[in-house]
């Protein structure tokens, strides 16, 4: 079998879905996220002072998910935070990676700490399965852990998983997965739009309400101690060979917006899983994309 990773992600073009099956192992490689690193003897405490999650509650090659927000609590980047030997690893979409470590420079200011945006030299894949290889990183959701390392030590580690019997599956198969694990990610797109409870944050142990300040951190703490969320996340699907872009309003039949796509992607046939951020008060009403078409089995994400 071939070790080149390019030869594996075009084999992976043509591979299906991941199936959920207790017999069955996946590898997912996601060459559409990419990795920052912070390094530095004070980065858990310029970590910790910033982000939603308790950055001092991680152990060595655990991880957690977390965000980061700006002053009105309005989510800037979301991403899997991974605690390594030398510092912490942040896993997220590539079109942020540039734009999140930019930001983490303006807080920078004093503080002995590094931060490399890996995004072109580090690859990430994920694994569904048990028996995970040791060089895995276990993520929250049960089965789910992720593989980071260079390209040509991927492609070996992936190369050998395949002849132990692990499945190559498309990279549809990671984010399906993740919306129906009620698991969000923030792009470009939707930069700002959302608050941590519109995406079910404090759902999914993505936010800590002990830990100390962080930016945004009293608009999260003040709905979550004296108020109701008036959004929350669910997923669905449409039938449809569109796409509909991240951030595009979700409406009902009179025209009134009811919320916006999170996160869109395509499965067999025409088959659209959907992640939504919607209204409670409007989620139970007929639904529909910006182009017409309608939204089907419309349920709340899993907490």
């Amino acid at each position: 079998m071939t070790t080149d990773y390019q030869s594996i992600l075009q084999q992976q073009s043509s591979a299906g879905l991941a199936e959920r099956n207790d017999d069955k192992h996946f590898v997912i490689p996601l060459p559409s996220f990419g990795v920052i690193t912070v390094t530095g003897e004070e980065a858990s405490n310029f970590l910790q002072n910033l982000l939603t999650n308790d950055v001092k509650q991680l152990d060595k090659a655990s991880s957690q998910l977390t965000a980061m927000c700006n002053p009105k609590g309005r989510l800037l980047a979301l991403f899997t935070l991974i605690k390594t030997p030398d510092g912490y690893q942040l896993v997220l979409p590539k079109s942020q990676c540039a734009f999140l470590a930019q930001r983490l420079q303006m807080f920078k200011l004093r503080s002995k700490v590094e931060i490399i945006d890996h995004s072109e030299d580090l690859q990430v894949c994920g694994l569904l399965g048990d028996a995970q290889p040791s060089s895995a990183i276990a993520l929250p959701s049960t089965s789910h852990a992720l593989l980071i390392t260079t390209t040509d030590q991927m492609a070996s580690e992936l190369a050998s998983l395949m002849e132990n019997g692990w499945q190559l599956a498309s990279e549809a198969s990671w984010h399906i997965d993740e919306i129906n694990a009620g698991i969000p990610y923030i792009l470009p797109e939707s930069r700002e739009l959302f608050t941590a409870q519109q995406l079910n944050l404090d759902l999914v142990g993505g936010v800590s309400f002990r830990k100390g300040c962080y930016p945004g951190q009293e608009v999260v703490a003040r709905l979550h101690y004296l108020g109701e969320p008036k959004r929350r996340l669910f997923h669905a699907v449409a039938n449809t060979n569109s796409l509909p872009a991240v951030g595009e309003t979700v409406n009902d039949n009179e025209g009134a917006v009811i919320g916006h796509i999170v996160r869109a992607i395509h499965g067999p046939d025409q088959n659209l899983f959907l992640q939504l951020s919607l209204k409670l008060e409007g989620a139970n009403h007929d639904l529909f994309l910006n182009d017409g078409t309608a939204i089907d089995q419309v349920q709340p994400s899993a907490a």
